[in-house]
This record gives C-alpha cells, sequence and structure tokens, in this order.
C-alpha cells in the first residue's frame, strides 16, 4: 500500500497541463474518513473516524484541520484493564501533485491529543494492596505525525497516517483529609493508520 502510494506520487505531474480543469484541489473541502489504528506498546487496534477541513493555500499547498475519535482496549498486564477513548486535534500542512483523475499527496502535522479511561474491571478499586489508587485517568498530550495518500476521481481516497505521541495515565490516591499523591505514568501511544475516505466539496 505504502508502495503504492510512493510510486503514484513520484510518477503523477508535479502541475497539471490545465490546471482550471484538471485539479483535483478545490478551494475547500470537508473530508470524512474511516480507518484502523495500529497496535502500539499500549493499546490495541482501534477504529478511527475523523473530520477534516481542507482550504488550498496556494498551489500545490493544503492546509488541514482535523477532529478525530477512536477507541481501543489495553493490551499491556503492567496496567489495568480497561477501554480507552482518545479525541485528537490535528493541523496539518499537505503537499499535493497530480491531476483530476489521481492525486498523491504527502504531509505533515502538529496535533493535540486526550482521552477517557474506562475500568472494565469493577472491583479493581476494591483491592486491598498498598499501591491501588483511586482514581484512574488518561492525560493529553502533544505529538506530530507524517502522512500520505491518493485521491481518485476527485472524491475517495486512501490514505497512510504515521503519528508519534506520548500520553499518560494519571493515579491518584487518597491519604487522608485533604491528601493525596498523584502519579503521572507517561508511554508511547504510536499508531500507523490506514483509512479510506469520501470528500465533499465546500468551494
Amino acid at each position: 500500500m505504502l508502495s503504492l502510494i510512493c510510486a503514484a506520487f513520484l510518477s503523477l505531474p508535479l502541475y497539471p497541463l490545465n490546471p482550471t480543469t484538471q485539479d483535483t484541489v478545490s478551494t475547500m473541502n470537508l473530508h470524512v474518513t474511516v480507518g484502523v489504528n495500529s497496535r502500539s506498546a499500549m493499546i490495541s487496534e482501534s477504529p478511527n473516524l475523523t473530520l477534516k477541513y481542507e482550504y488550498l493555500i496556494h498551489h500545490p499547498f493544503i492546509m488541514r484541520t482535523s477532529l478525530e475519535f477512536s477507541s481501543g482496549e489495553i493490551n499491556s498486564k503492567n496496567y489495568p484493564n480497561g477501554t480507552v477513548q482518545r479525541y485528537n486535534v490535528s493541523t496539518e500542512v499537505l503537499y499535493y501533485k497530480g491531476t483530476r483523475s489521481t492525486m498523491a499527496y504527502l504531509g505533515l502535522g502538529l496535533l493535540y491529543g486526550r482521552g477517557n479511561f474506562e475500568l472494565n474491571d469493577n472491583l479493581y478499586f476494591n483491592s486491598q494492596f498498598v499501591d491501588t489508587p483511586n482514581e484512574i485517568d488518561f492525560g493529553e498530550a502533544f505529538g506530530y505525525r507524517f502522512l500520505m495518500g491518493l485521491r481518485l476521481n476527485h472524491t475517495y481516497s486512501l490514505e497512510v497516517t504515521i503519528t508519534e505521541i506520548s500520553p499518560s495515565f494519571i493515579y491518584r490516591r487518597d491519604l487522608g483529609i485533604n491528601r493525596f499523591t498523584r502519579e503521572q505514568i507517561d508511554f508511547r501511544g504510536n499508531s500507523v493508520r490506514v483509512s479510506l475516505g469520501y470528500l465533499f466539496r465546500l468551494m
């Protein structure tokens, strides 16, 4: 899949012969994608839904803002068993080349992510172990990403995204009246996402 996108990017013309009729990019697009995030060291494979607003700055650069949601299970025995729902907001700059029928693009972006943790074991907090926390939360984090994609007929897309981000678990332990400890454990939440999309032209 990566080979297909790379080959398309390298073989397509930098600038269409007739940009007015052949250029794939509209001034503004709404791009909806569904995909799957790969397993990371902490979180299992997870479905992903993303809404993206795209604005053509100037050929061949696009500015894109994305809002995405994914949900996965903790797959590490070193942490409590539960479900993590993640919400990311990102801004990306895309460089594209091609014609109306086929377009390939590369992009770089920054993202801000946060999430919710839902414990699957309801008896976990009733454990008598000394280090058992009273609350568990999922911390926020900043990250970056690299992406490449392919679009067909002005409408359909295939995209591969590599994300580097390190969120954290936050443990809160009550020690008595108005006394508590707070422990933050960072982990790598890196993932590779493959997604399919549909574009709606806004202008």
